[in-house]
């Protein structure tokens, strides 16, 4: 860091209509029509840096942050009518304009996130926006220099954050949970014996646990998964999802029925790990061969729709053109459970024999009628 991603945007309602949001030579927005082509895009901003994020509320509102050439932290509702952004931050030090910015909804306010260098030490700050009003800038933590990001997650109510960073020379990972009204709460941290120049991304699971990704594509090294459990404030054990030799790509953590699942696409085609839920070992490993035109590209997925209810990312594979599609098919391939417990297995077969003997009963009985 600093370093701006400048990822697109797909963002599905509660009515299913698909918003995408990106940037080029500014912020814009196109919605999906209904032959699967983006409709014509309209421009948010016009002073917008690649350096932006979006959310989506429980009643649909589109919101955006984003950094603006001077160097100011601005913050839009995406869905007015053209309107003048809200001011969040304005640095006046040189050196020291906000980068990295995440938004993130809660119940009733919207909370965004980003990075400021002081004293040559990456700060993660937050302000909070609720009903107009917007908080003063609060430092959250240091992330460590070779960090590339942080990662937020929700739970509907509090925002967790997590990153690494460094202690008198001991790496650490470490999350901070921030409570529904926006106070802080104690950090929570693990040992963490890696390379500290790892991309986060974070999905929490409906029965609370948080799974964490750590990866880096630009290096021969390990994907890592871990699990933080809320109840106990502890961290997993580090999972490697992919070792050093695997094929080289971009990771994304996704959650199906609350499993996890890390998506890997490569050059050709796409690898899908499915964890089990302590994210103690791979279960199983999937390879699904790509097209050479259109390959999918790294994209944040938010959405409202009911068909996603049991469906969540950090980031995911998207393949774009005139309009969008999913490579794979996410529920079937990454959900559901792997293996039935036994006495499922048995109420299952005592099921299917009670149906096949009520079969039987009703064909013996329209013999019975149909007999001359």
């Amino acid at each position: 860091m600093p370093y701006s991603e400048g990822l697109r945007h797909v963002v599905k309602n509660s009515m299913g209509i698909t918003y995408c949001i990106w940037y080029k030579n500014g912020l814009f927005m196109s919605m999906l029509e209904g032959d699967n082509h983006w409709g014509p895009p309209f421009l948010l901003s016009e002073n917008a840096t690649p350096d932006f994020s979006v959310s989506i509320d429980s009643d649909d509102t589109i919101r955006a942050s984003f950094v603006d050439y001077a160097g100011r932290l601005l913050f839009i509702q995406a869905c007015e009518e053209r309107r003048e952004p809200v001011v969040l931050l304005e640095s006046r030090i040189v050196g020291s304009s906000p980068y990295h910015v995440v938004l993130s909804e809660t119940r009733n306010a919207t909370n965004v996130f980003y990075v400021v260098s002081h004293n040559r030490k990456q700060l993660l700050t937050y302000q909070r926006v609720e009903s107009g009003m917007i908080s003063m800038p609060e430092v959250e933590g240091v992330i460590a220099k070779d960090c590339k990001n942080y990662a937020v997650c929700t739970d509907g109510s509090s925002i967790h954050l997590f990153f690494l960073t460094e202690i008198q020379d001991v790496n650490l990972i470490v999350h901070r949970r921030i409570n529904a009204d926006g106070k802080a709460m104690k950090p929570n941290s693990a040992p963490y014996p890696h390379k500290m120049s790892k991309r986060l991304q974070a999905v929490t699971a409906k029965d609370k646990p948080i799974y964490v990704l750590l990866s880096n594509e630009e290096d021969n090294d390990s994907t890592l998964l871990y699990r933080f459990d809320q109840e106990t404030s502890k961290f997993s054990k580090g999972l490697e999802v992919f070792g050093p030799t695997a094929p080289r790509g971009f990771d994304c953590l996704i959650m199906v029925d609350n499993y996890p699942s890390v998506v890997r696409t490569c050059k050709n085609h796409i690898l899908l790990a499915r964890v089990d839920p302590e994210a103690s070992s791979v279960l199983a490993e999937t390879r699904f061969d790509l097209a050479a035109s259109n390959p999918p590209l790294r994209c944040r997925y938010l959405s409202n729709y009911k068909d996603d209810l049991n469906f969540a990312c950090a980031d995911l594979p998207i393949i774009f053109g005139s309009g969008l599609r999913f490579p794979v098919d996410w529920r079937t391939y990454a959900g559901g459970r792997f293996e039935k417990p036994a006495d499922e297995k048995d109420q299952l077969h005592s099921r299917i024999r009670e149906l096949e003997g009520r079969v039987a009963f009703l064909e013996n009985t329209l013999r019975e009628m149909l007999r001359p």
